[in-house]
Parts: structure tokens; sequence; C-alpha cells
């Protein structure tokens, strides 16, 4: 028998080689040496010369070899399916030719190309073997003539769907810039009415506490505000909140409420909530919010058409 040099073997050849030593040879030796010890406890515990001790070994070596395929079998067949689900959940799915069977492509080619080999080098039982592998392998892919170069399948965007992702982009984007303008110029009419009662050292820690209360209507000062130019009364107060909150909303089923309003005065400027003794104003005299006297000094400022704007010098004549 010829033997093939070291030289002329492929590293396909090389492969189903060392397969063959790890998947038969190797098993085999274990098979026959593990037999020995098998052997010898059967035979103890039989009775003497029923059954020859070349029988047991016999059957023992049919037994390990036995249990050894079957165990090769089901893990080769877990694993094959395991990968049939993989590659047929990636895939997309066309027809073959009438009559042709549906194959994964790339794994059939190697399949093929290894099946060729091992009927030179292998005999006919690892044959069997490797046919049965084939046969569980076959699942259904993408046909080679459907893309015969191997060009990557491009996918088209739905113009609905981007139309719909759009849409969404463009309303929360136009709700964010309206709530900024409301902002804005909200801050402005506060800087200016206020301008007469606050330092302008404090007007920006004075202008952010009442945005807060313009960004959340439950939402509740912890401090009162103190540092004053000019003595504020109850009205004027009430006057600036509801301003303030009746152009974002005030009024039954709106944002804002007149109790919401309400519990943020008697935190914010408590001292300017009293009556002549001393005792504060009630909940309910303080819901008044637009009630007028003959001492304010921050007036009822109605909205117009806008809905939004002061009637201060920098806004009058403005649009929203």
């Amino acid at each position: 028998m010829k033997m093939d040099s070291p030289s002329s073997i492929t590293s396909r050849e090389a492969f189903i080689r060392l397969e063959w030593i790890s998947t038969r040879i190797l098993p085999g030796v274990a098979v026959l040496l593990l037999s020995i010890p098998l052997c010898q406890w059967a035979d103890s515990i039989l009775p003497d010369d029923i059954v020859p001790v070349s029988i047991i070994y016999m059957m023992s070596v049919t037994v390990l070899w036995s249990a050894y395929m079957a165990m090769q079998y089901a893990f080769v067949g877990i694993a094959q399916t395991r990968k049939v689900k993989d590659k047929a959940s990636i895939g997309e799915t066309n027809s073959h030719e009438e009559g042709q069977v549906p194959i994964l492509l790339l794994e059939a080619k190697s399949i093929v190309g290894e099946s060729n080999v091992i009927e030179d080098v292998c005999d006919a039982e690892l044959h069997d073997e490797i046919a049965e592998e084939v046969s569980v392998t076959d699942t259904k892919v993408i046909s080679e003539e459907s893309n015969p170069d191997n060009e990557p399948s491009t996918i088209s965007v739905d113009p609905a769907s981007s139309t719909y992702q759009q849409g969404i982009d463009d309303f929360y984007q136009s709700q964010a810039e309206c709530q900024k303008r409301k902002l804005d110029t909200i801050q402005e009419y506060i800087c200016y009415i206020m301008s007469p009662f606050i330092y302008e050292e404090d007007m920006d820690e004075f202008c952010t506490d009442l945005l807060r209360f313009a960004m959340d209507h439950s939402y509740r000062p912890e401090v009162e505000w103190k540092r004053y130019k000019a003595k504020l009364s109850s009205f004027d107060v009430r006057h600036l909140v509801w301003n303030i909150a009746t152009r974002l909303g005030l009024g039954k089923a709106k944002i804002y409420s007149n109790d919401d309003c309400v519990c943020y005065i008697e935190r914010r400027f408590a001292s300017s909530c009293k009556m002549a003794k001393g005792e504060p104003l009630s909940h309910n005299t303080l819901r008044n919010l637009t009630v007028t006297s003959n001492s304010d000094q921050i007036h009822c400022d109605y909205p117009g058409k806008d809905g939004l704007l002061f009637h201060i010098p920098s806004q009058l004549g403005s649009s929203c």
C-alpha cells in the first residue's frame, strides 16, 4: 500500500484523518480497555463457568461501543438542529427549481467536499454517518442562483414609516420650542414688573423659583422670599402669580388651578399675605386672585388674542 508523504496530504484530508482518529480509533481503544474491568466485574458476580469470559468480554465491548455511538449521534443531532434553527432565522427563503432540495449554500458546499474526500479515505460506515449529517442539516435559505455574485442585499425603507417618525420628531420639537418661548416671555415680564421690588443681584434667583412654578403646577417652594426693595401687598403677589398662571392654562379642566396658585403664594410670599394684626389671610381669601384694591402696585394683566404676551414695553405690538 502506497503511503502519502506529509507534503502531499491536504489540510482537508489531514482534518478528516484527525477526526477519524479522535472519533473512532481513540474511543475504540478506550472501549477495549474499559471492557476489561467490566468483564472482570461481570465474571465475579456470575456463577462459575455459566458464560465464558471471552463472551462476557465481547458483550462488554459491544455495550460500551453502542453507548458511545448513541451519545455521539445524540450530540450531533442536537448541534445540527440548533445550527439549522440559527441559520434559518437569519436567511431569507426562496424556492429552488422543481425537484431540487433546498440546502444551506455554504454548508452544503463544505459537506459535499468533505464527503468526496471521505469516500476515498474512510470506510462505508463513516460515509453513512456523513450522509446522515447532510440530511439533518438541510433547510431553506437563499438560492445561489438568486444572488450568484454574493452581492449584499439592500433593505428598502418604507416611506410611510419615515414620514410617521418625522411627524413625531417635528411635533415634539414644536412643543419644546413653544415651551421655551413661553418661559422666555414670562421671565422677561418678571424682570420688568418686579424691578422696583427686587434687588438686581437677586433677580435671577427670584425668577428661577417662579419659572419652576411655571414648569410644574405642583411645585411648592421650601423657603419664603424676604429680600425686598419695596413692600408688596397680598394683592400684588396674587396678581403676579395669576398673570403667569393664566398664560399657562388656569381654570377648570386646565393645568393650573386657583389652589395651586394659593399654595405657591402662601409659601413664597407668606409675609405679604397677612392682615393688619399680623394674622395670615385664609386660604379661601387668597383664592380671589384677581380681586383689586386702590393700593395695587402690580395689576392684573389680561392676555390678548395671542394668549401669551404681557402689556409691557418690550412686548407691546409683538406677536407670538
